[in-house]
């Protein structure tokens, strides 16, 4: 086992180190000031937020909040391990890396089971060179050397895994790591047997499990790791490793349904598609996802089937939908996959596909169209209840009141009736929330009015003013170019009844003058002394309010006007030069902010 790198030599390392050459390197800088800025390598974004310090040797992004010193940088670029990092700046600099080691050190519980499914993936590919079927298979369906290479493919033949680990591995050790099961006598079997294998990577190149596939007939066709230690299904994209180190800048992902669709079409020449394991596209595979990019495409088969599991998706879009995110949605022609159509009509053709894309807004309405006709009074209201279930899941208030908007249209019902329904809707969830429902099922009363009829509008109270409250903040972080004012807020707040309220305070907090825009308006409520009790206090009054949802929302708009005032404090702070202790603190406790 290697022993520990001194802080000492770490430290030494870094100051012989200038981080603005290893950046340059890989990320086209340009000076700016005393700093030099460039887009983020992590994330799509289309001007400069990504700043590197040469007198703090240290980057941060304002876009993503990415920071760290060069080693943090090649971990995260190049995705290396701490080590891998070391070594390499250390090679740069002409020194030798010392190691520490500790006479009895902690063993890494994990770290035999990425060791046995490192050698088994050697193992696979080795048998894969040996097995002329298996070649002839991948060669039949368009996998050429080198792209069998870039994502390691290899051949489980039908016994000797086993045999070859068990001189590095204990029997347990290989049940742990997924590659044998026990039989009901004890015996170990090999999980994989006479399959393509796919081995998974997560973001450091570490195989952390396999997904292996039938090449002769026999059930099932496809075959993934068990859930281990390593290996978690729900949170795991196949494909992202081989896209990030193709794509370093990537701006947007394809999320298609198999191994074999990333596989072709990186064959083809497009390095953007992902995959899930095997599984339905959850909240985690957005939360994932999300993280890489700001804009998907989900792509589905366009037979019955890929409609359920685009329905499926959607629903789990939905609560995930927030400030510049994109999901869109791409139907193949019935028959196809993404492998069998850059196969057979080129990587023009796929190309020429994605370009008709469905906006998320506009996929909801077509597969609820799909359920619910709208030729009919009844396949209207049917189309409407099925809508607001799902709008009420949806966290942005902008993306809520647009999707009211565009079901409106399709259903011919006034906007106001829907969010009257959405209204109707929190209220049931927050009442099921507190307690069992009466009764469920096809019997069960419905949750919201089945007529539609109208309902006297809203009064004063709390579910009201915190609803405008939720979308003015909203509307004041995310769109600028509405050029809210003073006077503009003052009339909302009339209008609301909240004149006393948190709204009320925070005007009296911008003070009488108008402020024509809104950047000018943040920055007077940012400089406020008592801001972050400002925030504080919205959040704890609307906790009582009566919407559940809106409150939320709220409280996360909140939540984002604050990471956006700790980021231009650190900007100010890290271009400032020297810090003395007290700012030091100050850097401290807003990076804090930011990492929580």
């Amino acid at each position: 086992m290697a022993g520990r790198i001194p802080q000492a030599f770490i430290d030494e390392l870094l100051e012989r180190t200038d981080i603005v050459e290893v950046v340059r390197r890989r990320v086209s800088l340009k000076k700016a000031g005393s700093e030099y800025a460039a887009c983020c390598p992590f994330h799509g974004e289309k001007t400069p937020s990504f700043y590197v310090s040469p007198q703090k040797q240290f980057y941060h992004c304002f876009g993503c909040g990415v920071h760290g010193t060069a080693i943090g940088f090649l971990m995260d670029y190049e995705n290396l391990a701490f080590p891998e990092a070391v070594e390499q700046l250390a090679e740069q600099a002409g020194l030798e890396v010392p190691r520490e080691h500790d006479d009895s050190p902690r063993q890494d519980a994990t770290a035999p089971l990425y060791a046995a499914l490192e050698a088994a993936a050697d193992y696979f590919v080795r048998q894969l060179r040996e097995t002329p079927r298996a070649v002839d298979y991948l060669k039949n369906r368009g996998i050429d050397g080198a792209t069998a290479r870039d994502f390691r493919l290899g051949w489980a033949p039908a016994s000797g895994l086993l045999q070859a680990l068990s001189d590095r591995f204990s029997p347990q050790q290989l049940v742990d790591a997924g590659l044998a099961a026990r039989r009901d006598n004890g015996d170990l079997r090999e999980r994989f047997r006479a399959r393509i294998m796919f081995p998974i990577r997560d973001r450091r190149g570490r195989v952390t499990g396999f997904g292996g596939r039938l090449i002769d007939d026999g059930e099932p066709k496809y075959l993934n790791s068990p859930e281990s230690t390593v290996f978690h299904k729900g949170q795991t994209i196949y494909g992202l490793f081989e896209t990030r180190r193709a794509q370093t800048r990537l701006d947007h992902l394809v999320v298609v349904e198999g191994y074999m669709d990333v596989v072709a079409l990186a064959r083809s020449g497009y390095h953007r598609a992902v995959a899930c394991m095997g599984t339905a596209l959850g909240r985690s595979h957005f939360d994932v996802l999300f993280r890489q990019v700001g804009h998907l495409t989900l792509c589905f088969d366009g037979d019955a089937a890929g409609r359920r599991a685009a329905s499926r998706a959607l629903e789990q879009a939905l609560p995930v939908m927030q400030g510049m995110r994109e999901v869109r949605f791409l139907f193949l022609p019935e028959g196809d996959d993404p492998d069998s159509l850059v196969r057979r009509e080129g990587l023009a053709a796929w190309e020429r596909l994605l370009e008709q894309v469905l906006p998320l807004s506009e996929a909801l309405i077509r597969l609820l169209r799909d359920e619910h006709p709208t030729d009919t009074a009844e396949g209207r209201t049917h189309f409407a209840h099925a809508a607001v279930r799902r709008i009420a899941t949806t966290r942005d208030p902008l993306f809520r009141e647009l999707l009211c908007e565009r079901v409106a249209e399709e259903s011919h019902l006034p906007r106001e009736r829907l969010e009257e329904q959405l209204q109707a809707a929190a209220s049931a969830d927050a009442g099921s929330a507190r307690g069992p429902a009466p009764a469920s099922g096809a019997n069960a009363p419905p949750a919201h009015d089945p007529e539609m009829t109208a309902r006297p509008p809203a009064g004063t109270g709390g579910r009201r003013s915190s609803s405008l409250w939720a979308a003015l903040l909203a509307r004041i972080l995310q769109h600028p170019e509405l050029d809210w004012d003073t006077p503009a807020l003052r009339e909302l707040a009339a209008a609301s009844g909240e004149a006393s309220g948190t709204l009320g305070r925070l005007l009296e907090a911008l003070g009488e003058q108008p402020r024509p825009d809104t950047a000018r308006l943040l920055e007077r409520f940012r400089e406020h002394p008592r801001f972050e009790r400002l925030l504080s206090l919205a959040g704890a009054e609307l906790h009582d309010g009566e919407d559940g949802m809106t409150r939320q929302v709220a409280l996360d708009a909140a939540d984002q006007l604050l990471r956006r005032h700790c980021r231009e404090r650190i900007r100010e702070l890290t271009a400032s030069g020297s810090l003395d202790t007290e700012q030091r603190d100050e850097l401290a406790r807003l990076t804090s902010i930011l990492q929580g």
